[in-house]
């Protein structure tokens, strides 16, 4: 459902962490430039970049006031946009990476969802496409369109389902909302899981929005994370190493909901580890988040037993490979 905007009071502020991106932060600022529904203002943060980023901001912002940049050591995409949040005066605030992009009407449909009373939503997230392509289609189109809110008997095959579907840059939010609930992870320089750290403690927390429709564009071929992706993939999400701060967010009613869904990402990493020989880290996952209360399920005994056999699998898999 669609309402109109009062643009006095759906401000907002869009936040871009910026570390050695300057070959696509004109593109990610146009984008921004470029909304149906023009942002308060516009917060690069530097993140101790080397390269010409921050001077290709600085030249746009002589041109655009509403951008504004400022400076901090390497710290992380976390810190980065933790202080941009700090600095945000907008009602909403929006998270989009220096290497991705917006389609138009991103905010303003965003926003429609937001500002719809009826709904009492303070958080959207929105469909985007991926480039190149992650899978046969650009984006996923699984049926998640509407409004959510966790209860006890939610299924926790879709709180999977949306939590693989969201994405940073497609965010939108109450900014008190965001600052509320911490920001995001912001320690250790961590580059992966800093932003799941915090839609986790959304999604469990507060009544939420999802836009099915591609509103976005994720750039793969742009991210730090997908140039080296098998070893950015072995890194622990600080949701899997230090899950407690999430846990204890949880109402008690969605708690047990929430360890099952922490147990599937769980399951996931820890079978990543087993495939490549490293048994320690697959068994000590397995102990963190596999209890007595848990149903055993055939996952829970195929990574147990990957754990097992890890020192071997390595070989097997080359063997396997080499006879195929």
């Amino acid at each position: 459902m669609s309402v109109s905007i009062d643009t006095s009071m759906a401000t907002v502020s869009v936040v871009i962490p910026l570390y050695n991106k300057g070959k696509y932060i004109e593109r990610a600022l146009s984008s921004v430039l470029a909304q149906t529904f023009p942002p308060l203002e516009i917060i690069v943060v530097d993140d101790g970049s080397t390269d010409d980023g921050p001077e290709k901001v600085e030249k746009l912002a002589l041109a655009n006031s509403i951008i504004t940049l400022i400076k901090q050591e390497n710290r992380g995409p976390g810190a980065a946009r933790n202080a941009g949040l700090a600095r945000a005066r907008g009602k909403y605030i929006a998270f989009l990476d220096a290497d991705d992009e917006w389609l138009p009407g991103f905010l303003e449909r965003g926003l429609s969802m937001l500002e719809d009373e009826s709904a009492g939503i303070t958080v959207v997230w929105t469909g985007y496409h991926s480039h190149p392509p992650l899978e046969a289609n650009t984006t996923r189109k699984e049926d998640l369109h509407g409004t959510y809110k966790f209860t006890a008997e939610t299924d926790v095959n879709l709180v999977n389902r949306i939590m693989g579907f969201i994405w940073t840059c497609t965010a939108i939010m109450q900014t008190e909302v965001a600052q509320k609930w911490g920001g995001f992870f912001d320690e250790y320089k961590c580059l992966l899981g800093e932003d799941k750290y915090l839609f986790i403690k959304l999604l469990f927390n507060e009544r939420f929005g999802i836009i099915n429709g591609p509103l976005a564009i994720y750039h793969k071929e742009a991210s730090d994370l997908w140039g080296n992706e098998n070893e950015n993939m072995l890194t622990l999400e600080p949701f899997l190493e230090q899950p407690d701060g999430i846990i204890n967010s949880c109402p008690l009613d969605t708690r047990h909901i929430l360890r099952e869904h922490l147990l599937f990402w769980a399951l996931n990493k820890a079978e990543m580890y087993a495939k490549i020989g490293q048994k320690k880290q697959a068994t000590e996952l397995l102990d963190r988040f596999i209890c007595k209360d848990y149903p055993y399920t055939k996952e829970v005994a195929k990574v147990q037993l990957f754990a097992r056999i890890s020192p071997i699998l390595p070989l097997a898999r080359k063997l396997w490979h080499s006879v195929k």
